[in-house]
């Protein structure tokens, strides 16, 4: 893709020691946050590099995120995050390159409170919570839900570049309580017959197979539903 390096910025790691230095810059090509904690980090380097990268990220060692534009921040991924890694092939180059995708134990879905998700469409905000919280939806109800959330304050855009993040600031209960506020007012209406319900696809693109020393989290991350 033409100028495609313009959407990428830049990850910087430095750590010294008495008897080392360590100092890695990669490309970075996409990151999601607020203040300094980084809840999703992307980037692509060599082997040598991505292998500094996981440790440094398992040890919450903190890192400077520098987006296209030149703003730069210091932030970390926190304790326990999960990472992904994967290759992608480069026609021409002999040997492809490595990504590696570091997660905040939040961004993977362990809060009960707050739900963190990398696209802010109706659709997947209203589809996302429900299978996250287990209530009753229909994909038609995702317009009103919204506005309801967006109402309360309950939707907060979270800082970065390559998703449009956001963080669902609400519970199980509270969820519940306005699908009851949405029916007794007729706002909401279940179906007149009894059946499936289907959910119109939500478009995830996969460009490569990735590993995690933890299935559970990538079951569970980022993702789309049908």
């Amino acid at each position: 893709m033409k100028n495609a390096h313009e959407r990428f910025g830049e990850l910087v790691y430095i750590r010294r020691s008495e008897k080392t230095r360590t100092h890695i810059r990669v490309h970075l090509s996409a990151w999601i946050g607020e203040e300094s904690k980084a809840h999703l980090v992307s980037v692509v380097a060599g082997d040598t590099e991505i292998g500094a990268l996981s440790v440094a990220f398992a040890s919450h060692d903190p890192f400077t995120i520098i987006d296209p534009d030149g703003n730069e921040r210091i932030v970390s991924l926190g304790e326990s995050p999960t990472c992904f890694r994967g290759a992608v092939k480069i026609p021409g180059r002999r040997r492809p390159l490595k990504h590696l995708v570091g997660l905040s134990q939040e961004m993977t879905g362990e809060s009960q409170d707050r739900l963190l998700l990398i696209r802010n469409e109706s659709a997947f905000v209203w589809s996302s919570l429900a299978l996250h919280f287990g209530i009753p939806a229909l994909p038609a109800w995702a317009e009103w839900f919204l506005s309801e959330l967006n109402s309360r304050k309950k939707l907060q855009p979270l800082t970065g570049f390559g998703y449009t993040a956001v963080a669902v600031k609400a519970n199980r209960q509270e969820l519940l309580t306005m699908v009851e506020k949405g029916l007794r007012k007729k706002q909401l209406a279940f179906p007149s017959d009894n059946g499936s319900v289907h959910w119109p696809g939500l478009e995830q693109k996969q460009q490569t197979n990735y590993r995690s020393p933890a299935p559970r989290a990538a079951e569970q991350v980022p993702r789309s539903y049908t």
